[in-house]
């Protein structure tokens, strides 16, 4: 009897499970640890693809927010010439005269469980001449600049906006595989472990107990 008594303290000691220790509670645990490295693996590829995503959309907004920038200093370089050139008086007014060249369409595209917007901007024909007394060269150029411009914002909208969505969506994969990483797998290999080796306690209790009886059946 000594040698089950040490058994039931040794088994005492260890850790409680929420969980019967029974070979269905072991097939049970085993499952959802399958299951639970399965969506680890799975989580753990879709961060890499969005970290790759957004690595190579930054690149590209880097490049179109260089656009921009000199962009904006060209449109101003012709905008300053139509000014001197026509006075800014006229320049005003035939600005109000202008009609929209442009159509701006948002679309919606599917990554990775995300919707992301994107603005289409269909840029019509600008038409080249000076309709006004008192215009010039430059006020043509001005338009050009500015409906190029335009078309390098809403590119440039459009990638920030991808960016800051799969961003977003990278934090919650991240925040997924910190907890199953951290506390649902760990918890429940301790509990594997515990029901595992209360089995193996059983198993050597009852082998105690058989053997007992059958040398007081002797």
């Amino acid at each position: 009897m000594t040698g089950i008594i040490s058994l039931k303290e040794r088994v005492t000691d260890m850790p409680q499970s929420s969980m019967p220790p029974t070979k269905t509670s072991l097939r049970k645990i085993k499952d959802e640890l399958e299951f639970a490295y399965e969506g680890f693996e799975l989580l753990k590829q879709k961060r890499e693809i969005l970290v790759a995503e957004i690595m190579k959309d930054i690149n590209r907004t880097r490049q179109v927010e260089k656009n921009v920038t000199e962009g904006f200093s060209r449109l101003y370089r012709e905008y300053k010439n139509a000014s001197v050139e026509m006075g800014s008086g006229t320049l005003l007014m035939k600005s109000f005269s202008e009609r929209r060249r442009y159509f701006a369409r948002m679309s919606f595209t599917r990554f990775m469980g995300q919707q992301i917007p994107y603005v289409d901007l269909q840029v019509k024909k600008i038409a080249l001449y000076s309709g006004m007394h008192g215009t010039s060269v430059s006020y043509d150029a001005v338009k050009i600049e500015g409906q190029n411009l335009l078309a390098d914002m809403a590119q440039y909208g459009s990638l920030c906006t991808r960016i800051l969505l799969l961003s977003e969506e990278l934090k919650k994969v991240q925040r997924r595989v910190n907890a199953l990483e951290n506390i649902m797998i760990p918890e429940n290999e301790e509990e594997k472990k515990y029901i595992t080796e209360r089995l193996e306690e059983m198993e050597r209790e009852e082998f105690f107990v058989k053997k007992l009886l059958k040398q007081r059946q002797k």
